[in-house]
């Protein structure tokens, strides 16, 4: 079962519909890295980190 990861639900605020998709969580981090520079994050943070695997999800 392949696993996603929503940018709206990791920062609600920024209006980015995107759908990380991925078979494992290392798919879904090393992709969600690659979209983050699209919002000008070029250092993740742990608090980000921790946000953004709290929110991948089963698709």
């Amino acid at each position: 079962m392949s696993k996603v990861l929503e940018c709206s639900k990791v920062d609600p605020t920024s209006g980015c519909n995107y759908i990380v998709r991925g078979d494992t969580e290392e798919d879904i981090l090393r992709n969600a890295a690659v979209h983050a520079k699209e919002h000008g994050i070029h250092e993740v943070t742990p608090e980000l980190m921790e946000r953004v695997k709290a929110n991948i999800h089963e698709e």
